[in-house]
């Protein structure tokens, strides 16, 4: 990827919340290895860049054993915790960034290194400029499909929420 340049950047403040579960445990071997490369390949995909090494941690708390990493990239970071039990195997993902996030490719990348099974997540737009909207999507899935996605929030702008301020005044 090419390095930082003159030309102007967007902020768009945007968070994709993962919950899922896999179909088995992830293998315990080379676990932070997996991590890396993950995290390598994710941000490949959606042009972003690292900030500094990932941080990785086994559980210390064994009565929920798996691991932990936190990744800070260029526009934010990225942050998963992997518990084996107690139930199901699953993972937590949180992928923060000022740049856009396409989700969906979260999502296939998550399923080819995770072999995700049930799944929902957040995705969060968190724009303050006026003219950007404010919204909330609830995504559902299994494996690297999307079954329902559900506005929980409708894109709002500060210019819709002007006028409904006004009339609460009167």
């Amino acid at each position: 990827m090419d390095s930082f340049t003159d030309s102007p950047i967007r902020l768009r403040h945007e968070i994709f919340v993962l919950d899922a579960y896999l179909e088995q445990p992830l293998n315990p071997t080379g676990r932070m290895q997996h991590a890396k490369k993950f995290i390598d390949e994710i941000l490949h995909v959606l042009n972003m860049e690292p900030l500094g090494s990932m941080q990785f941690h086994d559980a210390a708390d064994l009565r929920a054993p798996g691991w932990s990493f936190i990744q800070a990239i260029t526009t934010s970071h990225i942050s998963a915790h992997y518990f084996e039990s107690p139930g199901k195997p699953h993972i937590r993902i949180d992928f923060y960034s000022c740049q856009s996030v396409d989700w969906r490719k979260v999502i296939e990348m998550c399923h080819k290194f995770c072999s995700l099974t049930d799944w929902r997540a957040t995705f969060i737009n968190r724009e303050i400029e006026d003219d950007a909207g404010k919204s909330i999507l609830d995504i559902k899935g299994n494996g690297d499909r999307v079954f329902n996605e559900q506005t929980i929030l409708e894109p709002i702008t500060a210019h819709a929420v002007e006028p409904a301020l006004a009339s609460a005044a009167v």
